[in-house]
């Protein structure tokens, strides 16, 4: 009977875009009831209620058509991982990521190798108790899938009640080069399935870490290039402003593209292209371009992630679901525990050589935010089933440990952070004398430093802005902005602001 009704009104016409749109209207207005109650805007995080939507939606498919929806590889890896990974880059705070940019590292390189190898260590430990059988590579495959950490939830409350700037970076930058780390060990892993455990060699370890880091640079040198051709199309095109927005969008985009194509990291030259073109397109955009492309990139991010976990609740009413209950718990297990004793443990190792200590309660803070989610899920759904058989096995525990994470810490994450009293930083733009006080303070470290005879962080720091200042912003910027232009435009801002509250109070007079 459904099937005539769609017949009848020209279904199989329009039965694509119309679903597509009938699906994103769906998840609009689920973001709009959200952000509408108070009540549970306070207690979950927008991607639970996002899973509980799929979750319906599954229902429905399953009861309706009975039909199985999973999602494809292509769509994930060449249209909604490209955007997240753009908005990651672009809006991550600079300064104070490189300022923390070898504590940032240690825990997205270190603590992600650490957790895969403790991860699969774990899981390989029962594999004789499971109820199928799976190779070591086949473990470590997933346990590097299901390490990628996606704390969108924790990162959303971190922005309502302002945490520290220290804790907000270090979850923010850890968790996006994390995702580029274990994409990329996701990659060698898959190689070395298919070419099969009993033909691997101690060279095929060799090659792969040679691998990952030709990978991983390669990715970061092809997303520096693109920087510079973003910089230069975006002053070449200010007669034309309403074409610069496009250009930032699709440029870092086609990065991705061309590193993904040559068999290099596609996230890490998205990431690269998006975290340092923000300074030089400031240069060249006007205003109405620059929040254009702040909001365009937000909506596309948004609503790419809503998508992905939409997808997670509706796979749950998969018949195709194979479940090993000993081999689940030992998964969720591991996660937690690992993520815990690999945040102290990186943590003691990184506040050796640091001036502001991370606390013990940010520490906590950071393990108990070790939320799977988006990336996790689309890994594990790009899996070959001719290459591993129990993908169903892997693909059902992964969406336990993701709604466990999500539902469990994802809502006790903002009651935790106010009762444990977690230091917090009310947002507040640096006044003028501040930000004076601050670069003077800047140049008396980097003197000291040259008359002492060390170069420190001050001092690369000095040799890199000055290097851009007078080499690389000429080039790319139509108006290069440095620190005394930065500074002389906010305080002719500030005159006009204070020239305007003079007349208003003389008219009002």
């Amino acid at each position: 009977m459904v099937q005539k009704l769609f017949d009848m009104l020209e279904w199989h016409n329009v039965h694509t875009p119309l679903f597509l749109s009938t699906w994103l209207l769906a998840i609009i207005l689920c973001k709009i009831f959200f952000h509408h109650n108070h009540k549970i805007a306070s207690k979950f995080p927008e991607s639970a209620l996002l899973i509980v939507l799929g979750l319906i939606v599954g229902f429905i498919v399953d009861q309706i058509w009975l039909l199985d929806v999973y999602m494809h590889p292509d769509l994930f890896f060449l249209y909604l991982l490209p955007p997240i990974a753009l908005d990651a880059g672009y809006f991550l705070p600079n300064s104070a990521f490189f300022s923390n940019f070898w504590t940032i590292i240690l825990y997205a390189v270190a603590g992600t190798i650490f957790n895969i190898l403790t991860i699969g260590g774990t899981i390989w430990m029962f594999e004789s108790w499971y109820d199928h059988h799976l190779g070591i590579l086949d473990i470590m495959l997933f346990s590097t899938l299901i390490s990628a950490v996606d704390p969108v939830a924790v990162l959303s409350v971190f922005e309502e009640i302002h945490v520290n700037q220290l804790l907000y970076i270090c979850v923010f930058g850890e968790s996006l080069l994390n995702d580029a780390v274990t994409i990329v060990l996701y990659h060698s892993f898959i190689g070395m399935v298919k070419i099969g455990p009993a033909n691997i060699m101690i060279t095929d370890f060799l090659m792969a870490f040679l691998s990952f880091l030709m990978v991983s640079m390669g990715g970061v040198l092809i997303g520096l290039v693109f920087v510079c051709i973003t910089a230069i199309m975006t002053k070449l095109s200010v007669v034309v402003p309403v074409v610069q927005p496009l250009l930032c969008l699709v440029l870092p985009f086609l990065s991705y593209l061309i590193a993904e194509s040559v068999h290099l990291s596609g996230i890490l030259a998205i990431v690269t292209c998006g975290l340092l073109m923000k300074p030089y397109i400031a240069g060249n955009l006007n205003e109405q371009s620059l929040t254009t492309v702040r909001y365009f990139l937000k909506t596309i991010t948004s609503s790419s992630e809503a998508i992905i976990f939409v997808f997670l609740g509706m796979s749950t009413f998969s018949k195709r679901h194979i479940w090993d209950i000993l081999f689940t718990t030992i998964t969720v297990i591991a996660c937690i525990l690992w993520r815990f004793v690999g945040v102290y443990l990186f943590t003691w190792i990184a506040n050796k050589k640091r001036v502001s200590k991370i606390g013990y309660l940010d520490q906590f803070i950071m393990g108990y935010g070790g939320l799977r989610g988006a990336i996790c899920y689309g890994l594990v759904m790009t899996l070959d089933e001719k290459i591993i058989p129990t993908k169903d096995m892997l693909v059902t525990t992964t969406v336990v440990v993701i709604v466990i994470t999500v539902f469990v810490q994802g809502t006790t994450i903002k009651p935790l952070v106010k009762l444990l009293g977690v230091k917090t930083q009310e947002p507040a733009a640096k006044s003028l004398a501040q930000q004076i006080v601050d670069h003077s303070r800047d140049d008396m470290m980097t003197g000291i430093e040259a008359i002492v005879g060390i170069r420190g962080s001050n001092y690369w720091r000095h040799s890199i802005t000055e290097f851009n200042n007078k080499y690389i912003q000429p080039v790319l910027m139509r108006k290069p902005r440095t620190r005394g232009r930065k500074l002389l435009e906010q305080y002719t801002t500030l005159t006009g602001e204070e020239q305007k509250r003079k007349l208003l109070q003389s008219f009002r007079v």
